[in-house]
C-alpha cells in the first residue's frame, strides 16, 4: 500500500501527539531559553518569545503532522516527521536569534530522517518514495549550493546553513512528492518576500536588512508537507 492510501487519523491519535508535543515542546524551549547555543560573540539582545511558547507551537505541529500521516506506512511515517518538526522549531528559533543554522542540529538530523523514511518505506513496500525523497535532498542541496555561491558573490546572507538545511527540506518534502521540494522552495521565497514587504511598508526595516531565512525554509516545508499534490507518483 502506498503511503497515500490510508484511513483516516484517529481523533484519539491526534489527540495523545497533541500532549506529547506539548511536553517535548516545553522541555526544548526551556533549553533554548537558556541561550546555550550562542557562541561568543553572539551578543544579541534575549529573543521575546517566551519559552512556553515552543510548547504551543511544537504541540501544534505534531497535532498536524499527526492527522496528516498517522496511520501511513502503519504508523510508521509519522515519527520521521514529528522528528523532523522538533528538529525544525530549534532551528528557527536559533536562526531568528543569531541568523545561524548549526550544524550540530542539521547534520545529525540527515541519519535521522533517512533511516526513519527508510523503515516507513519498509513498513509500506513504497521504496519509490524512498529514492525520490533522496534524490530529492540531493537536489535542492546543489540548488542551494548554487544560490549561496551567487551570494557570495554578491556579498549578501546566504549562507551554507540555508544549504544544508535544504537538504533536510528536500529530503522530507520529497518523500511525499516530486512536487513537494518545489513547494517548499517558491513558498519560501515568497513567504520570506511577503515578510519583508510587511516590514518595509511598516518602517521596521529597509532593503538592507538581513532576514532570517532558515525560518522561511522551514515554513515552506510544512506548506509542502501539509499540501496534497499528485500530479504524477
Amino acid at each position: 500500500m502506498s503511503w497515500v492510501d490510508f484511513p483516516p487519523t484517529p481523533w484519539w491519535y491526534v489527540a495523545a501527539l497533541l500532549v506529547a508535543g506539548a511536553v517535548v515542546g516545553r522541555l526544548l524551549g526551556t533549553r533554548l531559553a537558556t541561550l546555550g547555543y550562542r557562541l561568543d560573540h553572539e551578543t544579541r539582545p534575549t529573543p521575546r518569545t517566551p519559552g512556553w511558547a515552543v510548547a504551543v507551537l511544537l504541540a501544534l505541529l505534531w497535532g498536524l503532522l499527526a492527522w496528516r500521516f498517522g496511520p501511513s506506512a502503519e504508523y510508521a511515517l509519522a515519527p520521521a516527521y514529528l522528528g523532523f518538526a522538533t528538529v525544525a522549531v530549534a532551528l528557527a528559533w536559533v536562526d531568528a536569534d543569531v541568523h545561524r543554522l548549526p550544524h550540530g542540529l542539521t547534520r545529525p538530523a540527515y541519519p535521522m530522517l533517512i533511516g526513519q523514511l527508510a523503515l516507513a518505506s519498509l513498513a509500506s513496500g513504497d521504496w519509490t518514495a524512498f529514492r525520490r525523497a533522496l534524490i530529492a535532498g540531493a537536489v535542492l542541496w546543489a540548488v542551494y549550493f548554487v544560490l549561496a555561491l551567487l551570494a557570495a558573490l554578491l556579498r549578501s546572507g546566504f549562507g551554507l546553513g540555508d544549504v544544508t538545511l535544504a537538504g533536510l527540506i528536500g529530503l522530507a518534502t520529497g518523500y511525499v512528492s516530486a512536487w513537494g521540494p518545489v513547494i517548499a522552495t517558491y513558498a519560501a521565497f515568497l513567504l520570506s518576500g511577503v515578510y519583508g514587504l510587511g516590514r518595509i511598508i511598516a518602517r521596521r526595516g529597509s532593503r538592507k536588512d538581513h532576514i532570517a531565512f532558515g525560518p522561511w525554509m522551514l515554513v515552506g516545508a510544512l506548506v509542502a508537507l501539509l499540501a496534497e499534490v499528485r500530479l504524477w507518483p
